[in-house]
């Protein structure tokens, strides 16, 4: 089998990998806005068709927010979250050529070992203190 590289997935392939490892369903016109306003996507799919695995990040000139990095399970240890995370990396340092780039991201706890493999820094450290996170549910004040 092999695994073809696209950089284009609807909000249906979206929130088939979201589900795929756990993290629910989202809102089609808000997958759209999200897809729309990435800076960077990636997908891996089998044989050019059924999407496995994506990855993507938002950029603001001057800080990335990676996100969204997803293999599918029963696609895992075959590499390909790995080549989408050269590819978003061969990507930045493009951006990075007109000056430095903070990028940042929230990990699982078990997959911290896979980002430290491309430069990243687990928090809290000495001097960063740990990353933070809020989710507010729909109609809450």
């Amino acid at each position: 089998m092999e695994i073809v590289f696209t950089k284009n997935l609807s909000a249906d392939e979206y929130n088939i990998l979201h589900r795929s490892v756990g993290w629910g369903k989202c809102i089609p016109e808000k997958v759209n806005m999200a897809l729309e306003r990435s800076e960077f996507l990636t997908v891996a799919r089998t044989d050019g068709e059924k999407a496995v695995g994506m990855a993507r990040f938002i950029y603001d000139g001057l800080q990335i927010l990676l996100m969204d990095v997803i293999v599918m399970p029963e696609y895992q240890g075959r590499g390909i979250g790995k080549r989408m995370m050269q590819d978003v990396m061969d990507y930045i340092r493009i951006l990075a050529k007109s000056g430095g780039i903070k990028i940042n991201l929230v990990t699982a706890p078990d997959k911290a070992g896979f980002y430290e493999k491309f430069g990243f820094t687990a928090r809290p450290t000495e001097t960063l203190g740990p990353g933070m996170t809020q989710w507010i549910e729909r109609g809450t004040e």
